[in-house]
């Protein structure tokens, strides 16, 4: 029930009854090499394994915010190892900062991307648009929020602009 709470559903345990060895469980946090994992039973620290490492062909490979994640725990007090990364839903992308054109997971499983603009002097449309075309490319719902409408001579007409966009 806990894991159905974190969006868990039928097909990520069918999937995880298929390696009853494995524990399924969901990222929801990471720090660099490592990972918080919620489980039906605890939360742990976790990392990939050197397969999983020697396996993954890129960045997007690896486990990600929001990812089902199938780990191999031995005890609360350890750190239990990521094994597999149940297929994705949506995923969130960015590309990695620098000059390389790696792309980076922002998060992966989510329903509802939240564009929060504001309406003051710093609104800009393309940058809407820029936000939208990645949110619909996840996957995900865009919901479009407006904000700091006080600060704005004219709402109306932002809004029909952003309304345009969206």
């Amino acid at each position: 029930m806990r894991l159905e709470q974190w969006g868990a559903g039928k097909e990520h345990y069918r999937m995880a009854s298929e390696y009853p060895e494995l524990v399924l469980g969901r990222a929801v946090l990471q720090e660099r090499d490592l990972y918080q994992v919620v489980t039906e039973q605890e939360d742990y620290s976790a990392s990939v394994s050197g397969k999983f490492r020697y396996e993954a062909e890129s960045p997007s490979d690896y486990p990600a915010v929001g990812d089902f994640v199938l780990l191999q725990c031995v005890n609360k007090n350890d750190i239990a190892v990521i094994q597999k990364v149940l297929p994705r839903k949506s995923v969130f992308l960015r590309k990695a900062a620098g000059t390389n054109s790696v792309e980076q997971i922002v998060a992966a499983n989510i329903d509802t991307v939240f564009i929060c603009m504001s309406l003051n002097s710093d609104f800009n449309l393309r940058r809407l648009e820029r936000y939208l075309a990645i949110a619909w490319s996840s996957g995900a719902l865009p919901v479009v929020v407006l904000t700091k409408a006080d600060l704005c001579a004219d709402v109306a007409a932002k809004v029909s602009e952003a309304e345009s966009v969206a």
